[in-house]
């Protein structure tokens, strides 16, 4: 029997029923599309988004069900899974203390499951609270007539992100406990485990806000109907600030589930830290370290990265879905076309493509097959990094031929003249959105660049320091981030530049999701690096056979140089949707786009810039506080490690006193935030709000990229001068490297990311209260003097 009758007897019964249940869909969607009233032909646009959710939902269903899912008999199950790869039972004689390695690791990794899942429901209740304090704060300067859809907007907004934190906390609790076992086979099913848990939670990302989205947006386009005396172009105005509300549920609960988890994860991690130095000792027969204290280290690296890069996907997502109504509502000719809705829908319409092109990409995540670790996963890694775009790149071909209009302008409602733009064309648009895609590419070729080990300028900073010089290191990594900030923020300058000379503030738009689409795929390749690291750092402390280690290490080498990808698409995309909203912003006021009209808007420049180092400031201050207070629980030398093993609070009562401090930070901030903001609108209005919306923008773009390049660097010298046995060659010289992760690992994170995050959140409450911001302000406006009488 040849291998081509082999293939049809197998690939035959999976085609025919392929077939029937394609039919069967098709045939259930005609129905259930006439019930609803969908006409299939003219809102295709419609059921391209429903398909598209659809399989995105049941991809992430499949991944959870085939590997992630709970066993009734877990804690057996994983030991006796552990006790194939973990080192004989040994005796500690010093401490006469036994340990089972296979049931330590067992228990370890259930009670980091247990503590990760558990975090999300300790954190639904506070998003409840912070989401009903700002609707009471902001529901009074909402415009009338979309007061109720702002506030459904706002809640179908909790439903949508709730459903995604659960997702990644869950992905990320289980992910743990299965990688180790999926290590013992070989290299080849580590891999493809890691790309589809990272893949299922990207399709539930999708899932969540296309499908919810949807319903918002019939219920919206009921509310919104012909029996209104408004304009068209007033309809969808109104309908924009209700999405508005959509995004501003998001964001307003991701500061809960994603900043206070960052927050939380690196306080712990810096304070524990300073006492691990290097990941070796992590060992559970380490007498100095407690167990919990150990498990808190692993926790820590999980929450700080893996999720809170997910959540800032799935924001960037969301606030790009609701950008086309904020964007595309000031064109007369996009209101008279709202009979298929597809202009507005266009940057949804180009994902919902491309969800289905991801599914082919991932089935060829391992084409490349190499029987070298590191060698294999870089080039499988690279591979899918190249064909998305290649993907991507016919899909803006093509795409706005069908989404958008001929040719329309972006004029606003009686906006100044200096803000419209005539002759918006197919073309250009198709032109923005290659502009973003490519620069993307770019972009993402200069962090691998500036922050990869394996190439030259990391590897110069991981040897800059000396003894003579210990801190030469913090100099080197200044310098490189110098040149690489100025190289992204030109690269994004001149895109942003070129987009609007072309298609005005819709360019920017189109940029924006061109720079963003590929994300489907790097959010799985980053959770490549994220979870081999946690699992090499599990091997350390479970004393597993060197063969599977090495498999962890050595793939932990390649891909982490590869993480910076999902965090400069996510800042990027962040940027041009700020940018974006700017324009929207403007268009509502009905202000002129030079902010530098008077001494107002200079003013809100300055005061925009403030503000983004007040915000950067709190978030260092809330590490620093709870790194302070953290209790390590370390024991000093000889103490039995069986006493050092004990605590007095369980580990996770003891990680959830600490993530109370942490949303305490969050609320801290956030309300500061909101009441800096009003405070600013009501003396300065429309004259001031432009100025600093433009000013906020700028400084976080360059406080962005400095960052990113500064702590990633870092945080890779450190990792290189760990391998290769060059810890006890260098001795205190490394622990310079150690400092510089410690600082790299909060100053990451606290100007880069969660600024972006604060920056959306300024820039739509502006655009969604614009009859308060649109003011006149009551500070420094010349008003006209009366005439008297005498």
């Amino acid at each position: 029997m040849c291998v081509g009758d082999i293939l049809g007897m197998c690939l035959g019964p999976i085609v025919t029923c392929a077939k029937y249940l394609c039919g069967a869909l098709g045939l259930g969607l005609l129905f259930t599309a006439g019930a609803v009233g969908i006409d299939l032909v003219v809102d295709w646009p419609i059921v391209l988004i429903i398909i598209a959710s659809l399989l995105a939902l049941i991809w992430c269903i499949i991944v959870y069900c085939g590997g992630l899912s709970e066993r009734d008999d877990e804690p057996q199950y994983l030991a006796k899974q552990f006790e194939l790869i973990c080192e004989t039972q040994e005796i500690v004689r010093q401490y006469e203390v036994r340990h089972n390695y296979a049931s330590e690791l067992a228990d370890g990794c259930i009670q980091i499951s247990n503590v990760a899942i558990g975090m999300f429901y300790n954190q639904l209740i506070y998003a409840l609270i912070l989401l009903l304090l700002f609707l009471l704060a902001t529901i009074w300067f909402i415009p009338v007539g979309t007061k109720v859809g702002f506030v459904i907007g706002l809640l179908f907004g909790l439903i949508s992100i709730s459903i995604i934190a659960w997702t990644a906390f869950t992905f990320a609790g289980r992910s743990i406990c299965r990688v180790i076992t999926t290590a013992i086979q070989n290299k080849w099913e580590l891999y493809d485990f890691m790309y589809t848990v990272g893949f299922g939670v990207v399709m539930m990302c999708v899932a969540s806000i296309y499908f919810i989205f949807l319903i918002l947006f019939f219920l919206f386009k009921s509310l919104q109907g012909i029996d209104n005396d408004n304009k068209p172009q007033d309809k969808l105005q109104l309908m924009g600030i209700c999405c508005c509300g959509y995004a501003m549920g998001i964001i307003v609960c991701a500061f809960i589930y994603r900043e206070s988890t960052s927050i939380l994860g690196r306080s712990i991690f810096n304070a524990i830290d300073g006492l691990v130095k290097c990941d070796r000792n992590l060992s559970f027969n380490n007498p100095y370290i407690s167990s919990p204290t150990k498990l808190l280290y692993i926790i820590s690296n999980i929450i700080s990265t893996q999720i809170v890069n997910i959540l800032d996907t799935a924001i960037c997502i969301a606030v790009l879905t609701v950008g086309g109504f904020v964007i595309f509502s000031n064109s007369e000719e996009v209101a008279k076309e709202n009979i298929t809705w597809k202009s507005l829908l266009a940057p949804t319409l180009y994902f919902c493509v491309n969800v289905f092109c991801s599914v082919i990409v991932q089935t060829l995540k391992s084409m490349i097959w190499d029987n070298e670790v590191v060698r294999f996963t870089k080039l499988n890694i690279r591979q899918q990094v190249l064909i998305t775009h290649l993907i991507t790149l016919f899909i803006f071909f093509f795409m706005p031929m069908v989404t958008m209009l001929k040719q329309f302008s972006l004029k606003g409602v009686e906006a100044p003249e200096t803000l419209a733009k005539e002759d918006i064309t197919i073309k250009k648009i198709t032109y923005c959105c290659i502009l973003g895609q490519l620069s993307n590419l770019l972009l993402l070729s200069i962090g691998e660049w500036m922050t990869s080990h394996g190439c030259q300028p990391v590897r110069n900073l991981a040897q800059s320091s000396s003894d003579r010089i210990l801190t030469q290191s913090f100099n080197y990594a200044t310098y490189l981030s110098a040149i690489g900030q100025i190289l992204i923020v030109l690269t994004l300058g001149i895109i942003a530049t070129a987009s609007h000379a072309l298609a005005g503030y819709a360019g920017i738009l189109a940029a924006a999701a061109g720079f963003l689409i590929n994300v489907l795929i790097m959010v799985p390749l980053f959770y490549i690096g994220t979870i081999s690291q946690d699992g090499a750092k599990l091997c350390v402390a479970s004393h597993v056979t060197q063969v599977v280690a090495e498999r962890f290490t050595k793939m932990t080498w390649a891909a982490r140089n590869y993480m910076i990808y999902l965090k400069i698409t996510n800042a990027g995309s962040a940027i041009l949707l700020a940018l974006t909203f700017l324009g929207g912003a403007l268009y509502l006021f009905k202000v002129d786009n030079n902010p530098l009209i008077d001494f107002n808007g200079i003013f809100g420049i300055l005061f925009g810039i403030g503000l983004a180092f007040l915000l950067k400031g709190m978030t260092v201050g809330s590490i620093i506080t709870i790194s302070k207070i953290f209790d390590l629980n370390i024991y000093e030398s000889g103490i039995a490690a069986e006493i050092a093993k004990r605590n007095t609070l369980s580990l996770h009562r003891y990680f959830e006193s600490k993530q109370l401090l942490a949303i305490f930070w969050v609320f801290l901030i956030t309300i500061t935030d909101t009441l800096l903001i009003f405070g600013f609108g009501y003396f300065f209005g429309k004259r001031g709000c432009p100025g600093f919306l433009l000013g906020h923008t700028v400084v976080i773009l360059f406080l962005m990229c400095y960052s990113i390049i500064n702590g990633t660097a870092l945080k890779q010298s450190r990792y290189y001068n760990e391998v290769d046995d060059k810890i006890s060659k260098r001795g205190k010289i490394y622990l310079s490297y150690v400092e510089g992760d410690m600082y790299g690992t909060s100053v990451e994170e606290s100007t880069s990311i969660p600024l972006i995050v604060y920056l959306l959140y300024n820039t739509i409450l502006m655009t969604c209260a614009y009859p308060f911001f649109a003011g006149e302000g009551d500070l420094f406006v010349e008003k006209p003097q009366e005439t008297k009488f005498l």
